[in-house]
């Protein structure tokens, strides 16, 4: 009759230990229209972010708020004290941490990175471009990137056998995504730059990053397409999850296998911003800038990658 006491009283105790936010709100970058396949339909001083990352996120169980380009330090500062995680995602820009999408990612990567180091949890994904803007912050602003031949195919995942134990996210995945992801083509790509193994290792990028898993493009061009931080809860896909279930335009997979093993990311993602207290102190404001707030443009088409965006006037 005593171990079942001893057993809760175990688990009381861990509970105490773990903080789960059940209600996390999650910042995304948004970007410049002009870098877009709809430039030409849309205001250049609009900015945009597409619905697909904002679907995967609330199918995951966050809220989202749009986190704008072109601001001060101290803006982003204070985006990152009130969301619990940061999702950057792919597009194009110019790969100059001067200014854009660019600029905020480096902003922000900074900031998180403090944060991190004094013990508060704050995630980062970056998705094919985010992915590569994250290796970019992590070294000063120089690009290791070189052009490959990686765009709408859809890929297994290679995984480097010397990460199986290292991988934060190979390491809580279920046996049957690990299989789809491992075995079958489900991993959308679009991207025409590539980050290669020696590259990496040039760049000085396995400082701060591990290498986790590798594709080859249609030139048998071997790149890296997923990237864990070493010491933070930073994740770079350069592939593309939401696209499985969200997009229509592109030669992506929507197999059951594809869609239900996709979504492990954005799950896992959102999972790691409850683990943080950052919180908006006034509902009110949280409301005011929920992307609710926003209007969304279908653009499916006019021959866009993506079926929906939400539109901001910046």
């Amino acid at each position: 009759m005593y171990l079942p006491v001893f057993l809760t009283l175990i688990l009381s105790f861990v509970t105490k230990l773990t903080y789960c936010n059940e209600r996390p709100v999650i910042g995304i970058l948004t970007q410049e229209v002009y870098w877009s396949t709809f430039k030409n339909v849309i205001p250049f001083n609009n900015s945009y972010i597409a619905a697909s990352y904002v679907k995967a996120i609330e199918a995951s169980g966050g809220r989202v708020v749009p986190v704008f380009t072109n601001r001060t330090t101290e803006y982003y500062t204070d985006i990152v004290k009130k969301v619990n995680g940061i999702l950057v995602p792919g597009g194009g820009c110019a790969l100059n941490i001067s200014f854009g999408i660019s600029q905020s990612i480096n902003e922000i990567f900074h900031i998180a990175k403090h944060i991190n180091d004094n013990r508060d949890r704050f995630p980062i994904l970056g998705i094919c471009l985010g992915f590569e803007l994250l290796l970019i912050a992590s070294i000063g602003g120089k690009n290791p990137l070189i052009r490959c031949n990686s765009n709408n195919v859809n890929l297994p995942l290679n995984l480097i056998p010397t990460m199986e134990d290292k991988s934060v996210l190979f390491k809580t995945m279920p046996k049957d995504i690990r299989n789809i992801l491992l075995t079958e083509p489900v991993t959308a790509n679009h991207h025409n730059y590539c980050v290669t193994k020696k590259n990496f290792i040039s760049m000085k990028l396995d400082r701060f990053w591990n290498p986790i898993t590798v594709n080859k493009d249609e030139n048998n061009l071997t790149f890296i397409s997923t990237v864990e931080a070493k010491n933070y809860p930073f994740v770079g896909l350069q592939f593309h999850p939401e696209k499985n279930a969200y997009e229509w335009e592109r030669n992506d997979s929507h197999s059951w296998s594809a869609v239900y093993s996709a979504r492990y990311f954005y799950d896992w993602f959102v999972n790691e911003c409850r683990q943080n207290k950052h919180r908006y102190m006034k509902n009110s404001i949280l409301e005011n800038e929920l992307i609710y707030n926003y209007p969304t443009k279908y653009i499916g088409r006019l021959s866009s990658v993506f079926e929906q965006v939400y539109l901001f006037d910046e």
